[in-house]
């Protein structure tokens, strides 16, 4: 009999597991893949591992904007695989490392729940006071789409060689991301997206930003691909609002979301799905049967690994006695294009723009980024009429990094004057956001 069975040990599950462990549970966790989950092995940290190394490539190549005399560099894709692939072992062997360090036992095999209180892994049955589903989430793959050879991100990097012309279907965080890579490594790229901009969900000026930044990439919105022919290349036949055109592509990367995957049993037990067709769970993550959690993608809501791991802390907590509640307020959004954008905040159409007070500070006027040769982007501080800051959005180099401190700031509650109160280093990138509160209060000395 254990405490407390996980299912799936993506960053929801194995943070579960061991927050679990740490409180003295005897904990289980069955993974019918690799250590990790999705973000591991096929998702954050592959794709931050390619632009890493395009972001140092890129450098490389302008030294001499630096006062550095190089040769040319060469970026070859056996290598990027091959380093990809040694940060991705290096992180999953850790993982299971944490696990069986923390005592925990380690069930290898889909899992199925019987009862409320019953786990099937294979042909072994065992029974548990508490259930944490955590089996994550998958590309959505619509009929059109279910043409052999596709790429998705589930098998994107696994690739031997790379495609002389890409399109990608959907100008999400996603797409854009491979949009990035793909351009960079030398790939004719193509995005087309559904929306009347790509980055729909970001501010429709970060969305215009990307647009002309991507100035290798052709960009295609309110448009639809309605045929597929042909096999590498393929032909699409796409509806635009210039009328119909076809495409042709040795390469399509399909990215236009990711659907909950329910472990078997749930739902004959009467489990209950919420819009998104994912795990319904209520402010402590516990589903519509008592005793069984839900957190990270399986619920279908936020599906972002750093969400997944504090649903993680709530489940944990209440399955233990504790008070705490899930609260999706103020999640910060994060992109790693070139530059990075990242958000945090109130979204545009909750904001009072009548009475709000806003202030931006551009890129190319901080002393720390023209030492990195770097003048593209800005920072935007939104304010209420009091002067509470509401929104933020960085584009930026490190612009991921960043957000952090504003994410802290809209927390917290802090006004624009709040923010200023305290020491702001020079020269630094974080000094954006100084700025742009400055801005705010019409106080900043250096905007142009």
């Amino acid at each position: 009999m254990y405490d407390l069975f996980v299912i799936g040990s993506g960053p929801a599950g194995y943070t579960a597991a061991l927050l679990a462990a740490k409180k003295g549970l005897t904990v289980a966790i069955a993974e019918g893949k690799n250590f990790g989950g999705t973000c591991t092995n096929t998702g954050c940290i592959p794709t931050k591992s390619y632009i890493e190394s395009i972001h140092l490539f890129n450098k490389i190549n302008a030294a001499k904007r630096f006062g550095i005399d190089t040769g040319k560099p060469s970026l070859g894709l056996d290598s990027l695989s091959t380093r990809k692939s040694r940060i991705v072992k290096r992180l999953v062997k850790g993982i299971e490392l944490l696990l069986k360090g923390a005592g925990i036992d380690i069930h290898t095999g889909p899992a199925e729940v019987v009862e409320p209180t019953r786990v099937k892994v294979g042909e072994q049955t065992f029974d548990t006071r508490f259930i944490i589903v955590a089996t994550g989430s998958q590309p959505k793959r619509p009929s059109l789409f279910d043409v052999p050879g596709i790429w998705t991100s589930e098998n994107l990097f696994e690739m031997k060689d790379l495609p002389e012309t890409l399109a990608i279907v959907g100008g999400g965080v996603i797409g854009m991301e491979m949009a990035h890579i793909f351009s960079s490594l030398g790939s004719t790229v193509t995005v087309i997206e559904a929306m009347e901009r790509i980055l729909p969900f970001e501010d429709p000026q970060v969305s215009t930003f990307l647009a002309k930044n991507f100035r290798k990439v052709t960009i295609r919105t309110s448009s639809t691909i309605t045929d597929i022919q042909g096999r590498q290349p393929y032909t699409l036949a796409i509806e635009t609002p210039d009328g119909d055109v076809r495409l042709t592509a040795e390469k399509i990367l399909l990215s236009i979301g990711r659907q909950p995957v329910i472990p078997q049993g749930l739902e004959r037990l009467g489990t209950k799905l919420n819009s998104s067709r994912g795990i319904q769970v209520d402010d402590t993550m516990q589903t519509s049967i008592p005793g069984i959690y839900a957190i990270g993608d399986v619920t279908g809501e936020y599906m972002y690994a750093y969400v997944a791991s504090k649903e993680a802390e709530i489940a944990v907590d209440h399955l233990t006695g504790g008070g705490q509640r899930i609260s999706y307020h103020n999640i910060p959004s994060i992109i790693f294009t070139s530059p990075e954008i990242a958000s945090v905040g109130k979204n545009l159409e909750e904001i009072d723009h009548e009475t709000m007070k806003q202030g931006t500070f551009p890129v190319s006027a901080l002393g720390r980024a023209r030492t990195m040769e770097s003048n593209d982007g800005y920072a935007r501080m939104i304010c209420n009429k009091e002067g509470l800051i509401e929104r933020v959005t960085i584009v930026s180099p490190h612009a991921t990094e960043l957000i952090t401190i504003a994410t802290l700031a809209i927390e917290k509650g802090l006004t624009a004057q709040d923010f200023l109160e305290i020491y702001h280093p020079h020269p630094v990138l974080s000094e954006l956001l100084k700025e742009a509160a400055q801005d705010v209060e019409g106080l900043s000395v250096h905007k142009p």
